[in-house]
């Protein structure tokens, strides 16, 4: 969600009065009730590719397609260590209602595990849903934006048992909220062995709050990560309004944070060593970002930096940086051969060097001056990328096209940043076992899918994996 452009700004006072009516709920329990589907494979493929989306041999493994018959809207998804799967299936454009769905094999059938209270859902609106899955400690977090605060509930068995805290944010007005976690640099944490992190847009900055007991209360962490008006950063004119939307953040092994944006049309990532109190303002790469498109940051054990962006080019980009964000590799073009534009792409890390990457990516874009009338025959598809040597200088990626082409996820303009009901962002994990997980919605449901078909229809969540390729662990 967008202050500027949100449609949903019209229900934030009488959500307010439901953060204001709120309670700690303690030992809340989630529903049995099966959510959907087996899941089927893909009929996509996957391609192996380098220097610039050139072919090359050697492709591996098949795209897998999981659907999970809820309706769903910047889709997060997270896994504990025994390996079930977390997705936050949110609908925002009717209702705003969300649910935290789980998966025990990998995908094929979804269960609703959200916290409920008298039979109904604890978290009853959201304006921005969010799932996170501590990979330290395999609390499963969920938070829901309520414009005045958020609302978060976390469990520690599976969502057989809620705790929900009302007011977890920093300071009023919250937009684009982002929660992480890991391991402390300065303080001490009570009941809980990380520290949590709440960030959020509120134009005038990007800014952080912190929990050191697991999420019970936050409390501001210092100056600001971003500050909303440029001081000569990026590609604007000292003085011009940049704004506070950022991506999702990160914690390094060693406690360090990193928060990245587009920053007054360039690439950046805030770091911070000391939990928030200071941070610094990191320009990636020479190239600018499009505006208006969430970056991505991932963090291996080594504190190997990788980061992701879309530049002015619609394509999307991997820099890695080996010196904490002192130095940073050349940009590599990751798009698959034949995408011409690409949004919404993110990023995790395994194992030193092996990355995943999602986005949604298109064929047949028409190209600059990316003019919406010139969009009307436009189709989208989810794409996965794996890789196990990005800290080479020219990687050999893999990737695999998750839906059938001929059955696309979105038609039309989508982008840079919101793409329709898909909303701001879509997912992507490094599974326990090794594989890519990918978190996507498809908006293009019903007469929209058939060949001939225009207008975008429904929202469906998907999770999509490529199995058989490279093991990313």
């Amino acid at each position: 969600m967008e202050f500027a452009t949100s449609p949903r700004a019209r229900i934030a006072t009488a959500i307010t009065v439901f953060v204001s009516l709120a309670l700690v709920i303690v030992g809340l329990r989630g529903s049995t009730e099966v959510a959907a589907q087996s899941g089927r494979a893909g009929t996509g493929y996957v391609v192996a590719h380098k220097d610039g989306a050139v072919k090359v041999p050697g492709a591996k493994g098949a795209p897998r397609l999981f659907r999970l018959g809820e309706n769903a809207a910047e889709p997060t998804l997270g896994q504990t260590d025994d390996g079930d799967i977390f997705y936050t299936a949110a609908d925002i454009a009717a209702g705003n209602q969300v649910d935290i769905v789980r998966s025990r094999d990998g995908g094929r059938k979804w269960k609703d595990v959200s916290p409920k209270l008298g039979g109904r859902n604890v978290h009853a609106l959201t304006l921005d849903p969010y799932i996170y899955v501590d990979p330290w400690t395999n609390r499963v977090f969920t938070i829901d934006l309520l414009v005045a605060c958020s609302l978060l509930s976390f469990t520690d068995d599976g969502g057989k048992s809620w705790i929900t805290n009302p007011l977890a944010c920093g300071r009023p007005v919250n937009d684009h909220q982002t929660l992480f976690g890991g391991p402390p640099a300065t303080s001490t944490p009570i009941g809980y062995e990380n520290v949590m992190y709440y960030c959020w847009n509120d134009v005038a900055s990007s800014s952080c709050s912190k929990s050191i007991d697991g999420g019970l209360t936050f409390r501001p962490t210092g100056a600001p990560a971003f500050t909303g008006v440029s001081t000569g950063e990026g590609q604007s004119e000292p003085g011009s309004l940049c704004g506070g939307l950022h991506g999702h953040g990160v914690v390094g092994e060693d406690g360090t944070v990193y928060l990245p944006r587009e920053y007054c049309g360039g690439p950046f990532v805030a770091i911070s060593n000391d939990e928030g109190q200071t941070w610094r303002q990191v320009r990636v790469s020479n190239l600018p970002a499009v505006d208006g498109a969430d970056p991505s940051v991932a963090v291996d054990k080594k504190g190997n930096i990788y980061y992701l962006f879309v530049s002015e080019d619609r394509l999307p980009y991997l820099v890695v940086s080996k010196d904490d964000g002192k130095s940073w590799s050349r940009p590599v073009m990751v798009g698959a051969p034949g995408v011409n534009e690409a949004n919404l792409a993110t990023i995790d890390v395994g194992k030193p060097g092996a990355v995943a990457i999602a986005y949604m990516g298109t064929t047949n874009s028409p190209g600059a001056p990316w003019e919406r009338s010139m969009y009307t025959k436009t189709s989208w598809n989810a794409y996965v990328m794996t890789t196990t040597d990005a800290l080479t200088r020219n990687p050999k990626l893999h990737t695999g096209i998750i839906n059938d082409p001929r059955d696309p996820i979105f038609r039309g303009r989508c982008g840079p940043g919101r793409c329709g009901a898909v909303f701001d962002f879509i997912d992507v994990i490094v599974g326990k076992d090794g594989r890519a997980y990918g978190a996507f919605v498809d908006a293009c449901t019903e007469i929209c899918a058939r060949p001939r078909g225009a207008a975008n229809f429904g929202s469906e969540g998907l999770v999509g994996t490529i199995a058989g390729g490279q093991r990313l662990r």
